[in-house]
Parts: C-alpha cells; sequence; structure tokens
C-alpha cells in the first residue's frame, strides 16, 4: 500500500510554524523577565547591582559561551548520536512514508512481526526526528533568551548609571544652595558691616559732642572732678548751636546689624559662663543646672549678626548727655531726638525724665533704671532683659503731668510697651499704670510693688514671674498667661479675676499649686534680691504657690 505523498506537508509546514513562533516567545518571555528583574533590582538592589556588576556579566557571557559551545558539538555528532540512540542519524519526512506502508502491508497479509517490526522503525525515525528538533528549538531559544536577557540588563545598568548620575547631580546642587545660602549671609553681613563703618565716622561727632559740653560743665561747675553728679539746664547752659548738634546727629545715626561677639555684657553672670567653657565637658550634669538656673544661651558657632538691628552710636550719644548733666530730654525730644533702637546694655540711669521720648527698640538689659520718668513714651518692643528697674514711672500721664515745652493732650498720654520685653528683670515699686503693654513679656521677672492700674497686658506673658505684690484693678487680661508664675496666697485667682477689667480674665484656666519655700529661695531673682528673713518679712507669711495653666485660651 502506498501513503500520499500529499498527506505529510502539512505536518512539515506546521512544524515550521511552531519551529519559528515557539524561540520567538521564549525570547520576549526572557526578555520581560530580564527588564522587569532589572527594573526591580535597580530601585531595590542598587548597592547589589553596583557591587555584583561584572560578576552578573561573567555569568551570563558565561552561560552564552557554554549554550554556544554545547550547541556546536550537538550540530556537528547529531548523526553519531542519533545512530547510537535510535539507529537512525537522519529523518526526512518522506522517510517516514515506507515503515507506514510496511505496517499497511504486513497487516494485510496478517504477518504480526513484520508490523511490529515496521511499528518498531516508525517509532525508531519519529523520536529521531523529535529529539533533533527538540534539541535544536533548545539551543536558539537558550541563546535567544540569554542575548534578551542581556539586552534588557544592559537597559537597566544604564538607567542605574543615571539614577546614580542624578544622584550625584542632587548633592552637588544641595552643596551649592548651601553655598548660596551662605555667600547670602556674607553679604548681607557686607552690608550691615558697611553702615556700621558710616556710623562709626559719624560717631567721631559724638566725640566732638561730648567735649564741648565737658566744656559747658567746667563753666556750669567748675573743674572740680571730685562731684560726679551734674545737673545742666539744657535750655539755659548750652547754647543754640550744640543743642542742634546733639539733635541733628541723633538722626543721621541709623539703626544696623553688627557682629554678635557671643559675650552677653548684660548678664552679671557672663563671665562664670565663659569661665566654664574651658571645663563643661567635665563638669557632668552641674553645667546644665547652672544653665537652667541663669538662663545662659550658646550661640551657635560661625559668624552672626545681632538679632535685630540696634545703634550704638545713639546709646553712646545718650550715655554723653547724661553724664554730662542733661537729664531733662523733653526739651530734645521736642526739637525731634531720636533714640529708637538705641543701645543702652548695662548703663545706669538715675533720675532721667523722657517724657515721650521716642525709645522704641531701644536696649536696656541689664541696666540699672532709678527714679527714672518714662510717662508717655514710645517704648514698642524695647528690651528690659535683666535690668534692675525701682521707683521709675512708665505710666500714662494727665495733661497737668506732662512737662513742657511738650504739649499735653487731651485725657491720658498712653505709653507705648507693646511688645516690651522684661525678662527676667527685677521690678520694685515702679508704676504702669493705663500703659499699653500688649504682649509684653514678664517672663521670669519679679514684681514687687508694681502697679498695672487699667493698663492693657492683653496677650502679655508672666511665665515663671514670681509676682510678690502687683496691683492689676481694671487691668485688661485677655489671653494673658500666667502659666508658671509663682504668687503668694491662695485666693490669687479669685482676686485676679474681681481686679481685672470685666471679662477679661478667666480663671478656670489655672489652678494653684503649692510651692516648697525652698523652691522659692531657689529662683535667681527672688534670691538677687532677698534674704531669707526679708522675704518672710516681705510676703507676710503667706505661703507660695505656683500657677499652671491647665487648658488652652480656645477662639
Amino acid at each position: 500500500m502506498t501513503v500520499p505523498e500529499s498527506q505529510p506537508e502539512p505536518a512539515k509546514g506546521g512544524s515550521r510554524l511552531r519551529g519559528k513562533i515557539v524561540p520567538g516567545g521564549m525570547g520576549l518571555l526572557f526578555f520581560g523577565f530580564g527588564l522587569s528583574a532589572g527594573i526591580l533590582g535597580a530601585y531595590t538592589a542598587t548597592g547589589f547591582l553596583e557591587d555584583s556588576a561584572g560578576l552578573i556579566l561573567s555569568v551570563f557571557l558565561s552561560a552564552l559561551l557554554v549554550v554556544l559551545i554545547l550547541g556546536i558539538l550537538i550540530f556537528a555528532l547529531r548523526k553519531t548520536i542519533l545512530s547510537r540512540l535510535f539507529g537512525h542519524a537522519e529523518v526526512a519526512l518522506e522517510q517516514i512514508a515506507d515503515p507506514l506502508a510496511r505496517i499497511a502491508d504486513r497487516a494485510i497479509d496478517r504477518d504480526p512481526g513484520g508490523a511490529t517490526t515496521a511499528a518498531r522503525d516508525l517509532v525508531a525515525m519519529v523520536l529521531a526526528r523529535y529529539a533533533w528538533i527538540t534539541t535544536r528549538r533548545w539551543i536558539i531559544a537558550s541563546l535567544t533568551a540569554l542575548i534578551a536577557a542581556m539586552a534588557a540588563l544592559a537597559g537597566t545598568a544604564l538607567l542605574f548609571k543615571q539614577n546614580q548620575l542624578i544622584a550625584t547631580q542632587t548633592d552637588l546642587l544641595r552643596e551649592q544652595n548651601t553655598r548660596i545660602q551662605e555667600q547670602t549671609q556674607l553679604i548681607q553681613t557686607d552690608v550691615q558691616l558697611a553702615e556700621a563703618a558710616r556710623n562709626a565716622a559719624l560717631a567721631v561727632e559724638i566725640t566732638d559732642i561730648a567735649a564741648e559740653l565737658g566744656k559747658v560743665v567746667d563753666r556750669v561747675h567748675g573743674k572740680d572732678l571730685s562731684n560726679p553728679f551734674n545737673v545742666l539746664d539744657p535750655a539755659t547752659d548750652i547754647d543754640r548751636s550744640l543743642f542742634l548738634r546733639i539733635v541733628s546727629i541723633s538722626r543721621a545715626l541709623m539703626p544696623y546689624r553688627f557682629l554678635d561677639t557671643g559675650l552677653h555684657e548684660e548678664d552679671a553672670t557672663d563671665g562664670l559662663r565663659q569661665a566654664l567653657q574651658r571645663r563643661r565637658g567635665d563638669l557632668g550634669d552641674g553645667y546644665p543646672k547652672l544653665e537652667a538656673y541663669f538662663g545662659w544661651a550658646d550661640r551657635p558657632e560661625g559668624t552672626w549678626l545681632v538679632d535685630r538691628p540696634a545703634s550704638p552710636e545713639r546709646g553712646q550719644l545718650l550715655r554723653v548727655m547724661v553724664s554730662s548733666g542733661l537729664r531733662n530730654l523733653e526739651l530734645f525730644t521736642f526739637a525731634g531726638l531720636t533714640l529708637d533702637h538705641a543701645m543702652l546694655k548695662a548703663t545706669d540711669l538715675s533720675l532721667i525724665t523722657a517724657q515721650q521720648a521716642r525709645l522704641s527698640y531701644a536696649d536696656f538689659s541689664g541696666s540699672y533704671l532709678v527714679e527714672c520718668d518714662f510717662g508717655s513714651a514710645i517704648l514698642e518692643n524695647a528690651r528690659f532683659r535683666r535690668a534692675h528697674i525701682s521707683r521709675s514711672r512708665f505710666a500714662a500721664l494727665t495733661a497737668d503731668q506732662v512737662l513742657p515745652p511738650l504739649p499735653p493732650q487731651a485725657g491720658l498720654a498712653t505709653t507705648r510697651l507693646s511688645g516690651a520685653d522684661f525678662s527676667r528683670a527685677t521690678i520694685q515699686a515702679s508704676d504702669f499704670s493705663g500703659a499699653a503693654l500688649t504682649a509684653a513679656s514678664f517672663d521670669g521677672a519679679l514684681l514687687d510693688g508694681v502697679t498695672f492700674a487699667n493698663a492693657d497686658l492683653s496677650a502679655a506673658t508672666f511665665v515663671g514671674t514670681v509676682i510678690l505684690d502687683a496691683d492689676f484693678t481694671g487691668v485688661s487680661l485677655k489671653r494673658t498667661d500666667f502659666d508658671g508664675a509663682v504668687v503668694f496666697g491662695a485666693d490669687f485667682l479669685i482676686q485676679l479675676a474681681a481686679e481685672a477689667a470685666p471679662e477679661t480674665f478667666r480663671p478656670e484656666l489655672f489652678r494653684l499649686d503649692p510651692l516648697d519655700p525652698a523652691d522659692l529661695s531657689a529662683i535667681m531673682v527672688v534670691q538677687d534680691a532677698f534674704t531669707p528673713e526679708d522675704l518672710a518679712t516681705r510676703t507676710k507669711g503667706a505661703a507660695p504657690f505656683r500657677i499652671t495653666r491647665i487648658a488652652e485660651f480656645g477662639p
């Protein structure tokens, strides 16, 4: 029986179709796998890829070389291998028709042995052909997959390198921004120091004014230096030209920011702080305790300017005026004397009248102000940190209290102290009646015999303040914070609510906690002002309490 030759062709064509599709599909599969693995590795295993890039490439090249050599050997020895395994070296589709015909013939002839032999030949031929086709496909698919995976990893390597370069560029940009900030700071420093140089040139004029005032003192009081306390009447003792020079130079001097040395001349304990810096690391918790007690603060390392503009020259001008005996500034103020931003740290000022004086942003930190009159003065955002203020007036003035030649005002002439800073100051027997003290700070201060009657203390803070004796009659206490303040008497909050302006103080926001007398004596401002015996006498034995704020102020 003859088998038609047209039958094997579809199988042959189908085999070729599968031979084209399968290797390509495997290649795409491995390419996708390699690309996915590479992208995942680029984002999650960058360190491993960077350290093992050579090893990974070597593995891929080795695998590619092994598959290639194996494929060449199999192709070269295919006939020998197939002959030994199946007894046939090469099998064409046409050759398979012969055993099929013999099987049919033996079946017709009823020859089981011959049919079995023909069937064995058929199976051997089919296995030989299938083994070779499968091996060839595997070699082609392996080579295609390895090449595709290497291509995918090559793209991943480029992506990884790009990310690495972007990270490096980001670091460089960050460093560049830091340098730009430093450069900007230095430019600002240069500008401020240029202004300082301009004011230094004008300071020579202050020296000339001091010389002229010295001549006036010699003429009025003689040349006896044993009496340091001089009093000059600006209306009669100095001539008009000197008077106008003082006023004009005060307006020509401008505030600026200058280098911060890190020293705090307003703090009497700053010398101790500087002395302990060398052994700071050996003091254990001793230095932090001293730091908290004295309120020390370290300045960051580097070149820094003071935190706000100031005018040491205007401060020096006022010192010259006061030391020569010009203690009544009203005539100068009326003529336009400007002392805003004046720096007067650690200065002794006594018996000064400076009604309606322009002293906003002035700095009196660490100064001693004794029997000074700042009634109706402009002292907004002025600083009195660690100052010692006694028997001084900051109160609003009635028309009959205003000193000539200042013009009296209808009603009260308010003293403007909004934002003033009295932190850690000691204030005794002083009057702030009717003053505008909005957002002022009395944190850590000592108040002894202080009158705030009818003043506006809205948004002011008394955090940690020792209130020994203070009059809050009619005071506006909207959102005023007494957290941590030390008071005397268990009924302080009740009395304060009764004395303050109606509906401005909410006692339910605070509570009183008993305070150990030893803890009271350990507070710096108390220890500096009183002995334990004096404190007991001054409080009349009243028990100390600490106020704690227990709720927010709310809307």
